[in-house]
């Protein structure tokens, strides 16, 4: 009996140790899958902050081209005014004066 009983235990040692050889090289292909998609993520964020560094900039540039059209706005708002006051104030003179 007790040849069996070792001749069981190296058979159940065996079977284990492929086991977890199988498992360690599984979990060696999850490390480098895991180590790639970190490596994608990484890649992915520096593009998206590329594109948003790009975003900002055309964004930048568009309020500026706003703030001119604003005071180029503004001017002619200003101007036209003016002459509505100045074309009253003369037709006032001309009424009054007659």
């Amino acid at each position: 009996m007790p040849v069996m009983l070792e001749r069981w235990n190296d058979d159940k040692m065996d079977a284990l140790d492929t086991k977890v050889d199988g498992l360690s090289s599984l979990m060696r292909e999850q490390r480098q899958e895991m180590r790639e998609q970190r490596q994608e993520m990484r890649e992915q964020r520096q593009e998206m902050r590329e594109e948003m560094g790009e975003q900002h900039q055309d964004m930048r540039e568009l309020r500026t081209e706003f703030g001119a059209l604003q005071r180029t706005m503004v001017m002619a708002t200003v101007g036209i005014l003016g002459i509505f006051i100045t074309g009253f104030c003369a037709l006032a003179g001309l009424i009054i004066g007659s």
